[in-house]
């Protein structure tokens, strides 16, 4: 019984946060405040809300434990309406006239990206002897800074950490930037932005789903496929 009600309320709380978001991205939308963004007084209003949360209940760690990040929930029932939304609000004209310069920004550089980082990484890794550092305490002295080789890294996790660094982030220039001055600009930075964002949560599902197999050289085309 006690299951059941901090998973409703692990729901409650999740949809509650989805429609704060979507409640203000309206109100900024129809009244233009001169400081502030619909992300940042989100993130205001989670971390007031873990503060909340942590020092209501007597039980606290357990309910922490309820809200572990759950990326099925969020890739599948978060996710998908903020996207949805952003496309529902976005100005379809000025998008569809400049779908071709999207579709570059977008599709074709975010895959550039995927191959440069994906080969620089390797070179990091393989080539250079690059060291990483390991805090964990399980087995080891605390306080004690372990070095670990990269060598032992596999090529199909450097391209899963590649696939995660092609998500660019377009909320600070899309802010800066007027619709009514730049229209062209505006839709081509907020197209690239949505469709940078699907490209690369496909390319990260899909290495993801490709880390028990090794790298060989039909790999980019079952990738692409």
């Amino acid at each position: 019984m006690e299951d059941s009600t901090q998973t409703i309320l692990f729901y409650v709380t999740f949809m509650s946060m989805m429609l704060f978001f979507f409640i203000c991205s309206a109100l900024i939308e129809k009244h233009k405040p001169s400081v502030g963004h619909e992300t940042t007084y989100t993130i205001l209003a989670g971390i007031a809300l873990s503060v909340l949360l942590f020092y209501s209940t007597p039980r606290a760690p357990q309910t922490a434990g309820t809200f572990t990040f759950k990326p099925n929930f969020f890739f599948n029932f978060f996710l998908p309406p903020i996207v949805f939304n952003s496309g529902f609000n976005m100005r379809k004209k000025m998008f569809f006239k400049n779908l071709g310069n999207i579709a570059v920004f977008g599709l074709c550089v975010t895959l550039v990206c995927f191959v440069l980082y994906g080969l620089g990484g390797y070179i990091a890794t393989k080539k250079m002897g690059l060291m990483a550092y390991d805090y964990r305490l399980d087995n080891l002295t605390p306080g004690t800074l372990y070095e670990l080789p990269l060598s032992s890294v596999t090529f199909m996790q450097v391209l899963l950490y590649a696939a995660l660094l092609c998500s660019s982030d377009v909320v600070s220039a899309v802010s800066i930037v007027d619709y009514t001055q730049q229209p062209k600009l505006f839709s081509c930075i907020f197209g690239e932005g949505v469709t940078n964002d699907i490209v690369s949560i496909i390319l990260f599902n899909t290495v993801e789903h490709l880390q028990s197999v090794s790298f060989v050289w039909y790999t980019p085309f079952v990738i692409i496929a």
